[in-house]
Parts: C-alpha cells; sequence; structure tokens
C-alpha cells in the first residue's frame, strides 16, 4: 500500500496533542526529515509558505511560526518567549483575560527579567505579523518570587502569571521611575482574586506597603461613588 505523501504525513504529526504549539523553522525542517528523510530546506521552505497561505501555520516573524493544525491553534502570546528569552505573559493580558479588568486588549502584554545571565532585553511594543507585544522589564528576582504555584499558571506549555502576580507587577511597574506605566485601574474586580496569594506573593515581592496603599486608595474612591 503507497504512504501517504510527507505532507501529509508532516501535517499530521503537527495535529498531534503533543506536537510544537511554535515553531522555528529549524523545527519544521527536523519534523519534515523525520517523514521524509531526504527533503530539502527548500521544499519544506515552499511547504510553508502554503501552510502559510492555508492557515495551517501562522508567521509571527521571519522564521517564527504558530502551529494551527494542532488543537486548540496556538495563540499569539505562546511566543513572547522566543522574542525574549525568560517572558512571561501578564499585566492588562492576564487580567482583562481572567475578568479582573474589565476591558479587553488585543495587545499581548508580558513581563521579562532583568538580570546579569540575561542579555538586556529590547523593551516597549513589537509589532509581528500575527499581532503586537508589549515587553515591560521587572527585576528577575521580583519576577521568580514566591512558589511558582503562586505566581504562575499550571497545565499550560508557557509562563503566564496568576491574575495575583499581574497585578502586582503593575503596581510596581506603576511605582517605578523607569516606567511610564500609570497605576492599576481602581475598578478592578477584587473578588475575582485569591486573596491570601495576593498576600502571600506581596510579601515575598517586598510589596505588601505598596498593595496596601493602593488598596486603601481604591477602597476610598469606590466608597466616595457610593455615597455619590
Amino acid at each position: 500500500m503507497r504512504s501517504p505523501h510527507w505532507t501529509t504525513r508532516l501535517e499530521l504529526a503537527l495535529g498531534e496533542p503533543t506536537a510544537l504549539r511554535v515553531l522555528d523553522k529549524k523545527s519544521i525542517v527536523r519534523l519534515a526529515r523525520d517523514v521524509k528523510s531526504d527533503i530539502s530546506e527548500p521544499t519544506v521552505e515552499r511547504w510553508i509558505q502554503e501552510a502559510i497561505s492555508a492557515g495551517r501555520l501562522q508567521r509571527v516573524v521571519r522564521g517564527l511560526y504558530l502551529n494551527r493544525l494542532v488543537g486548540p491553534p496556538a495563540r499569539l502570546c505562546e511566543a513572547a518567549v522566543w522574542l525574549r528569552p525568560g517572558a512571561v505573559i501578564s499585566l492588562q493580558t492576564v487580567l482583562g483575560d481572567s475578568g479582573v479588568w474589565n476591558n479587553f486588549t488585543e495587545w499581548v502584554t508580558a513581563v521579562v527579567p532583568l538580570a546579569q545571565h540575561y542579555t538586556t532585553p529590547s523593551l516597549g511594543s513589537q509589532e509581528t505579523a500575527a499581532g503586537t507585544f508589549v515587553f515591560r522589564g521587572l527585576p528577575e528576582l521580583l519576577l521568580e518570587g514566591g512558589q511558582e504555584e503562586d505566581r504562575l499558571v499550571s497545565g499550560i506549555t508557557y509562563r503566564r502569571a496568576t491574575p495575583e502576580a499581574a497585578l502586582l507587577h503593575w503596581l510596581y511597574l506603576s511605582n517605578s521611575p523607569r516606567s511610564r506605566m500609570s497605576p492599576p485601574p481602581l475598578d478592578v474586580d477584587l473578588g475575582a482574586l485569591d486573596r491570601r496569594r495576593l498576600n502571600r506573593l506581596a510579601r515575598v515581592m517586598r510589596l505588601s506597603e505598596l498593595l496596601e496603599k493602593w488598596l486603601t486608595h481604591r477602597d476610598g474612591q469606590v466608597g466616595r461613588r457610593h455615597i455619590g
């Protein structure tokens, strides 16, 4: 019986639950050679362009693609760490997606560690073929502080802050002389947060006083609105 064409076998491999969700050209060539050992790079490159046109891959930047064959299809935020080592999805993206902040943003917001063993990252916005990223820098000790289950969402294949960590990242940046971020909006839904987790992380990050000050200001503003 004749075996399926190598492109069919490659696409089946990319649709497996364990398939890579974000791919660079080198990864795609390696997968293609797993199904057809003598395949050439130009041939794989032609398949990549066809796959982009057909929606099987989504180009982020040159040589980096989202796998749209895997289920569920890869999302733009999963590519952040490929663009900036150590990146963690946080801030407006996390708070908007989780319902803590009632304001959805199409931009992907991420924080990146500032540390000696990392190359100083390029911060600010980056336009890609798939959408816009906004990268902001945080000291690594603050970003990696606390228990992993408190600061990072579990059960996913990329680094994504919990809503509690995302709020604290925003508070820190809004009080940093190196950042132009304004404070978090006062209408965030605190009921959607785990207050014990929030307090644990604030202690480890040494942000308890800052958090308490912001909460006091928030409660005062909300109280005035109710009275008015």
